[in-house]
């Protein structure tokens, strides 16, 4: 099906949904900081089966998963988002950052902080702070203008949590992970789109099962400034017996997107996604997205 004809449907489920997430804001402040298990507000609940999510598709062709930074600019993203599946729920504030150390050589950091609660055995369990911090490189193999292949590596390594604690934030041992993107950019109109695979493996140098990763991306450009996505995102485990834990391991979410400019180099998100394979859950998701040339 192509990008024009998926257009009209996904239109149709953003404007259906989208009143959902218009509570007033100090009520949604409220619910989301007072305790995570308020993410099950229906008007939130409704929102998180539509995903809505901003993004760069005004921008030049150079965009999405393949493509890398130029040398000396910055993608700073600023994401908040939560996670709902059975007893277990998640409040996540994630800072990535993209930098060009040269053209085709990207230097990335991610550093997420939890909020996360359990119950188990009629008992309540709550834990929070930095979860496993990553940082890699992202190398571009070729020029083209419409297409991106690369290859990129990245390093897991627990910030000092115990992993022994009744609700551990993360696995407790080093990773890494060897992932490839390709991405191709489309012109449709004056405005532009992109398509994206990525396929990854991540390995854990520990008692814990090592995963195969599958990222999939097509972004239609609808009118200025706005775009419609679709995402699928899959993770598989290699060793069941080995799962951290099952409510974010072994799983496929199905995630849409609307995105949108704010101003030239900012742009701001509201999203959800709901598992499609593996154990249920739902969730909603905010970004800020800021593009910057930190030297000449």
């Amino acid at each position: 099906m192509s990008p024009t004809a998926i257009l009209p449907h996904l239109s149709a489920i953003a404007l259906r949904f989208a009143p959902c997430i218009c509570l007033p804001r100090r009520r949604l402040w409220r619910q989301l900081w007072a305790h995570p298990s308020a993410l099950r507000a229906p008007g939130l609940l409704a929102a998180s089966y539509v995903v809505l999510l901003l993004a760069f598709c005004w921008m030049s062709p150079a965009t999405g998963g393949g493509f890398t930074q130029p040398k000396g600019s910055v993608f700073a993203d600023l994401s908040f988002r939560t996670l709902d599946s059975g007893t277990f729920s998640k409040i996540e504030l994630q800072a990535y950052i993209e930098y060009g150390i040269l053209d085709p050589l990207n230097l990335i950091i991610k550093s997420p902080y939890n909020w996360i609660e359990n119950k188990s055995g009629g008992q309540m369990l709550r834990n929070e702070g930095f979860i496993d911090q990553e940082v890699g490189l992202r190398w571009r193999l070729n020029r083209d203008p419409w297409l991106a292949v690369a290859v990129q590596g990245l390093l897991l390594v627990p910030p000092g949590y115990d992993a022994n604690d009744p609700l551990p934030l993360g696995r407790g041992v080093v990773g890494a992970e060897f992932r490839l993107p390709v991405t191709r950019s489309y012109q449709l109109g004056q405005m532009y789109g992109y398509g994206s695979i990525e396929a990854a493996y991540r390995k854990y140098f520990g008692p814990q099962s090592d995963e195969v990763r599958l990222f999939a991306e097509l972004s239609v450009p609808v009118i200025d400034r706005l775009s419609l996505d679709l995402q699928v995102d899959h993770r598989s485990a290699i060793e069941n017996d080995l799962l951290f834990r099952e409510e974010e391991t072994d799983l496929t979410k199905l995630i849409g997107h609307v995105r949108i400019r704010l101003i030239e180099q900012l742009s701001l998100g509201v999203g959800g996604y709901i598992h499609v394979r593996g154990p249920s859950g739902t969730g909603v998701e905010v970004q800020l997205w800021y593009r910057f040339k930190l030297w000449p």
